[in-house]
């Protein structure tokens, strides 16, 4: 396999124009696979970026913000699983081949992404989440990356929300012998069979993990790979159960923060017109389980439910139609993009049921020409835990 580091821009001198015009030629010379609709929201979103700087995402532009390269991190000791629960092993029948799908892939499109939760030594809790996603062949690439922060012991009246956004082009002779590495404008994130390393700097904070992976991978959809129809598909693990250690710095002040962190992997053709919304849950229990639930459109206007249920002796019940709801018991308007998001979740999957409140309902990011809504939240009901929500195409 393939892989890749990105090229930080725009802060690293590049005007725009030249950004553009790269967007433009590799466009046209480059990538003539990737859905037209896929590759100009994209486009569009990476020099809405260069434009306007999204809101929180603003700090001194001299602080260097880099992850200590994981591509060897595979040579470390993995931590040992826990008594209660075994290291996942990937099926017989997997589509996906660990770890060399860790490494970047020759497709439309491919996510790397992180949510997780942290607690500083004092019992304070934050959420964050991390994504980067690529379009185009490898190597070349374009890359844009989101993250953010919540925070839970924000003071009344302060910002409990902060996020930022990073975009960057691929270089081939900057590729990893293994894994994955992105290196961008104040995201870095690294890693290989699990070991990975993670730094961002938002306005007022700054964070800085290593991750590691002992309760093994997961492969979705049974074996790891789905074809929903009208030319969406996508090849699809995770590892749902990542330790975290490091700091987080906030408001000056350097914590020391352990946490469990989810990691999904996904490429192939996923951005087909048909798949412009969606919901997406990541649900860590107390008790052990994972659960990720999804609402997918497909084409003819049917949506598509399922959720699947890892127990803890790495076995995975998938469940469908109407097995799977998710309403909100009410809404919140974005003040800065006028979208109406669902609020406090219901969700029942077959006989479990759940309720999810978000930490704070302002936790949107501000992406363009597409914002969504991507934030942390705490579970009640047959069990107890935390979640991320991710609830994309409610702007219309």
């Amino acid at each position: 396999m393939s892989r890749r580091r990105g090229t930080s821009l725009p802060d690293d001198g590049v005007p725009t124009d030249s950004l553009r015009s790269r967007v433009r030629r590799w466009y046209a010379t480059a990538v003539p696979h990737i859905p037209t609709i896929t590759l100009l929201a994209l486009a569009a979103a990476l020099v809405a970026c260069v434009d306007n700087e999204p809101r929180d995402a603003q700090v001194d532009t001299a602080s260097d913000v880099s992850a200590v390269d994981a591509t060897t991190a595979g040579d470390t000791t993995t931590a040992e699983a826990t008594p209660e629960r075994g290291r996942c092993e990937l099926p017989a029948d997997a589509a996906v081949t660990l770890p060399a799908d860790d490494s970047r892939h020759s497709a439309p499109t491919e996510w790397f992404y992180w949510t997780g939760h942290l607690q500083s030594e004092d019992g304070r809790w934050f959420g964050f989440h991390m994504t980067v996603l690529v379009a185009g062949p490898v190597g070349h690439g374009i890359v844009l990356a989101h993250h953010s922060l919540t925070r839970a012991d924000a003071p009344v009246g302060g910002d409990k929300y902060a996020h930022g956004f990073a975009l960057g082009l691929e270089k081939e002779s900057e590729l990893p012998e293994r894994g994955f590495a992105f290196d961008l404008d104040r995201i870095a994130v690294s890693g290989y069979d699990g070991n990975d390393v993670l730094a961002s700097e938002l306005e007022g904070s700054k964070l800085a993990l290593t991750l590691t992976d002992p309760r093994g991978p997961v492969v979705r959809h049974g074996n790891g790979f789905q074809d929903y129809g009208g030319g969406i598909t996508t090849y699809y693990y995770a590892r749902p159960r990542q330790a975290a250690t490091g700091t987080l710095t906030v408001d000056g002040e350097e914590l020391r923060v352990t946490g469990s962190v989810w990691f999904d992997h996904q490429w192939g053709t996923l951005a087909a017109p048909e798949a412009s919304k969606w919901d997406w849950v990541a649900i860590q229990l107390e008790d052990g389980r994972d659960l990720m639930v999804v609402r997918l459109p497909i084409p003819g206007g049917d949506l598509f439910s399922f959720a699947e249920l890892t127990n803890t002796d790495c076995t995975t019940e998938t469940f469908y139609g109407e097995d799977v709801t998710f309403s909100g018991r009410k809404t919140w308007q974005s003040p800065e993009s006028g979208c109406t998001y669902p609020m406090d979740w219901d969700i029942t999957v077959a006989d479990l049921h759940f309720a999810l409140h978000p930490l704070t309902d302002d936790q949107e990011m501000q992406a363009e020409p597409i914002p969504y809504w991507e934030g942390a939240a705490t579970v009640t009901g047959s069990a107890v835990g935390r979640a991320y929500v991710e609830m994309v195409g409610y702007c219309h």
